[in-house]
Parts: C-alpha cells; sequence; structure tokens
C-alpha cells in the first residue's frame, strides 16, 4: 500500500462518501490529492474502474491524465499500471479513462453505469446539464463522485451542489484548501508568483489563490479599460443605447 502524505485539510475527505468536494484558490494541492487517491484506491481494490471528467475535453493533454501518470512514476508503480494513449490500465483489470462531459448524451453516459468513482476536475465549469447526467449515471453501490474547483460564482452547479441549500446532506463533504493549508507549498517559484499577483494583481488575488468567488468587475471584459464621465449632448447630436 502506498504510504501517501496527506495535509489535514483533506483528511475528511479519506472516508468511504458519495459526494467529496475539494475547493480554494492556486497552490492549495487539490489536484495533487486526488491523483494520489485514484491511484491508491486502484491498488487498494484491483478491477476498479475510475472517469477523470472535464466538461470541455479536446485532447489527453487538457486531462488529468499526465498528473495521473507522474503519480504512478512518483511511487514507483510502473509495474502495477499500463499507460496507454487514452487510458490506463490498472491492476485485476481495471482502468482509468479521461472523458469529456460535454460530449455525452444521455444515451452515451449510460457506459459509466458500472464505475467505481468520478472524478470532476476544474469543476466550476461543468454546466448544469452535465451535472444533472452524471450524478444518477454512477450507480453502483458504494461509488463516489468527486470534485475539485476554483470557485468562479455561487451560481456554479456544483459549487451550489457542494456549498449551496442541501449541502448538509449525509453522504456529501467538502473542504476549503488553500495555499496555506499545503504543507509542501514552500517558498519557491510558485510562491513568488502569489505574492506578485497580491502586489501587481490585487483585484484578482483573492480569487486566484484564496478561492473566493470571482468577482463582478473581474468578469467585464473591459473591465479596468473604461472609465465614466459627465457630458454634455452636442447640440444635432441624438444619442443611441445598445446592449450586447
Amino acid at each position: 500500500m502506498l504510504d501517501m502524505p496527506t495535509a489535514r485539510v483533506f483528511l475528511p475527505l479519506l472516508a468511504p462518501c458519495r459526494y467529496k468536494g475539494a475547493y480554494g484558490g492556486r497552490g492549495s494541492g487539490k489536484s495533487h490529492f486526488f491523483g494520489d487517491c485514484v491511484v491508491e484506491e486502484h491498488l487498494r481494490t484491483p478491477g476498479q474502474r475510475t472517469v477523470c471528467i472535464r466538461e470541455v475535453q479536446k485532447s489527453m493533454e487538457r486531462s488529468s491524465r499526465q498528473l495521473i501518470v507522474d503519480k504512478i512514476g512518483q511511487y514507483g508503480l510502473h509495474a502495477s499500471f499500463e499507460v496507454q494513449d487514452r487510458m490506463i490500465r490498472t491492476p485485476g483489470d481495471g482502468i482509468i479513462i479521461f472523458q469529456g462531459m460535454q460530449s455525452h448524451t444521455a444515451d452515451s453516459i449510460k457506459s459509466l453505469e458500472g464505475f467505481d468513482r468520478a472524478w470532476v476536475e476544474e469543476a466550476q465549469s461543468l454546466s448544469a446539464h452535465s451535472w444533472r447526467l452524471l450524478r444518477p449515471t454512477l450507480r453502483k453501490a458504494g461509488s463516489e463522485i468527486w470534485a475539485s474547483w476554483n470557485p468562479t460564482s455561487a451560481q456554479d452547479p456544483v459549487d451550489a451542489f457542494f456549498r449551496g441549500a442541501g449541502a448538509d446532506r449525509a453522504d456529501l463533504v467538502a473542504v476549503r484548501a488553500g495555499w496555506a493549508d499545503n504543507p509542501w507549498f514552500g517558498a519557491g517559484a510558485l510562491d513568488a508568483e502569489r505574492l506578485a499577483d497580491a502586489r501587481a494583481r490585487p483585484e484578482e488575488y483573492a480569487h486566484v489563490w484564496e478561492g473566493e468567488y470571482r468577482s463582478r468587475s473581474q468578469a467585464q471584459v473591459f473591465a479596468g479599460q473604461v472609465e465614466v464621465r459627465a457630458f454634455e449632448t452636442p447640440e444635432g447630436i441624438r444619442p443611441y443605447y445598445g446592449v450586447d
């Protein structure tokens, strides 16, 4: 079994639970935690099946595949895992696959019915339609749905599910994790990026690094590029209003 170091903030996610969520800013180790867990679960229980999901996945490079491959190498497990182009074969004829939810229909997603877990990375981008398709599809006894995300809006479907009304259900656990909760964050290049953002882009810092919702001003296309001034309409000029 792996000797998998786990940050204290993620300990509530180690026990079996139908829905597990980890949200917060950059550098928190959310993806590394779930990547470790995927590899460990396939070692612990041979024959399991995991699907790693994003809303849109145009290539394997845009998936969680490389992170899991790196974990296999980190723990010296190449003899137990067979890394292929589009999937990873695991002990006991198990598999780890990588898919985009946007390409699924109500019929095609039925292929995931017998999977043991789904890990949704960048879950803030998952559409309401995709979330509605995924949840009832994984119906195998003991199956779990994991989600990791940097919050954008309280209205995002996954964020509302894990943090909004009804989030006190007994089969759900979610933790907020930040760079300060990561014991391996250190004072290297990533921390230099964090400090640079704090100085130069304070309006983005809270969202990117502290896991706060994206502010309205950050979401505006011309944020910081326009100014409002009082003016008098020149004679003979008729003003027009437009909305896009």
